[in-house]
């Protein structure tokens, strides 16, 4: 404990934990909203915004709004205000959690980040229902390992945040899900998601195809054809997650599943670009290798020609990460677009360094360090069936270079290319 001087007429407050305390300090002085809000947590390293908005999207019904707290935007019932942060510091959380309140919302759905939990900003959280997705490397630089990494997700879900949830709905095909299993409390309701037959909700006879996916959903609730707008397997399990949160806050599954069909998605996860090029373009915010794995296994299914994709990894963070994510580009795309990601202030040249440990011998790569032109040089090597997958960024507006913020969003960035050479 440090001694710091403090004028007399300041009151001093000594506490063992201060950002546990703040946390106390903020839920109580915003009058406890979690309490009379329920509130759904969903954790992962993928998918987190994905689950939390199409969750919304069903929980919501005319004149009763659902508050959102995540990386794309927050929801408040009445309003809708930018994101600045995945899991708002405690402060901030109970007052936007207050808000959503005030505008009638009873229920809310929440990304929460290992950050977060952590940093104790979630600390005492009243969570209903707790989500888990799935584990893979990210974050790396902060946490000590896996294992450090999985501690930090998994106190939600024990008591070890301070509450426990209502209801565990957790992935029950991921070896971390199961482990999470076992140590969860009796009095916690727990239901498992996936493909394999233990799951409480599981897809069986799944169909992939270029507009979505349709499956068989066998759950507690029946079993019910399911048809879905969203790509790919891992949005399926998505779709699972979601449906067991609404089934775990008793609403109708058979209802949300009629409810899919109109959903719009997430900005900037796998939003297509399309300005009448005879290619796919897409924008997704796969920064991980597993969600760059994911993006790429997807869109390689449906692309006829070549699957190029531009991508970068993130300066000032977990450096073992470049060369696996460069060894998923080589692996799953016919031609990678190196480039910049949000360097911070950490050099191109040492982030390319780190990089280039994970190229194939077979694999074409080039290394352009603008990121504007790496994404121009795809579109113009693009031909007829092929597909450029522009990862990393997905929904954020700028890049983050020597603690300037700088203008930069991928999907404007793609458009003007695209209608600039189309006038050529």
């Amino acid at each position: 404990r440090t001694e710091i001087d403090i004028p007399s007429k300041v009151a001093r407050i000594t506490v063992d934990d201060a950002r546990k305390s703040m946390a106390n300090f903020a839920k109580r002085y915003n009058g406890s909203p979690d309490d009379a809000l329920r509130v759904v947590g969903v954790t992962g390293t993928n998918g987190k915004t994905t689950v939390t908005t199409l969750t919304r999207h069903l929980l919501e019904e005319p004149g009763k709004p659902v508050g959102l707290i995540g990386t794309v935007r927050y929801h408040l019932g009445d309003r809708e205000v930018p994101s600045f942060r995945t899991t708002p510091e405690s402060t901030d959380l109970y007052a936007l959690l207050r808000s959503m309140l005030v505008a009638g919302c009873s229920e809310a759905v929440m990304e929460v980040s290992s950050h977060g939990i952590h940093q104790s900003r979630v600390s005492g959280l009243n969570l209903e229902v707790a989500t888990f997705l799935n584990l893979s490397r990210d974050h790396l630089d902060y946490h000590d390992g896996m294992e450090g990494y999985f501690r930090e997700k998994r106190k939600i879900f024990n008591g070890e945040n301070g509450v426990l949830p209502r209801v565990a709905i957790v992935n029950g095909d991921c070896p971390f899900g199961k482990r999470i299993m076992e140590t969860i409390p009796p009095q916690v309701t727990v239901l498992s998601f996936g493909f394999e037959e233990h799951n409480d909700f599981r897809a069986c006879d799944l169909t992939l195809t270029e507009s979505g996916s349709e499956f068989v959903l066998v759950s507690p609730a029946g079993n019910h054809v399911v048809t879905s707008p969203m790509l790919g397997k891992y949005n399926v399990m998505n779709l699972l997650a979601s449906l067991a949160i609404v089934h775990s806050m008793g609403r109708s599954v058979a209802d949300s599943i009629r409810k899919v069909v109109s959903f719009e998605g997430v900005d900037g996860r796998m939003e297509p670009i399309e300005r009448g090029q005879k290619y796919k373009v897409v924008v997704d915010y796969a920064h991980t290798p597993d969600a760059l794995r994911n993006a790429l296994g997807m869109l390689k299914d449906y692309t006829k020609g070549k699957l190029h994709v531009v991508f970068g990894c993130g300066g000032d963070r977990d450096r073992g990460k470049r060369l696996e994510m460069t060894r998923v580009a080589c692996a799953g795309a016919d031609r990678i677009w190196a480039t910049a990601d949000n360097p911070r202030t950490e050099s191109l040249s040492d982030i390319f360094r780190d990089m280039k440990k994970g190229i194939s011998e077979t694999a074409k790569v080039s290394f352009v360090q603008d990121r504007r032109r790496a994404i121009s040089l795809a579109l113009d090597e693009a031909k007829p069936g092929d597909c450029v997958l522009i990862a990393g960024k997905g929904h954020e507006e700028f890049q983050e270079i020597q603690y300037t913020s700088i203008p930069f969003d991928d999907r404007v960035v793609a458009d003007e290319l695209l209608t600039a050479k189309a006038l050529v």
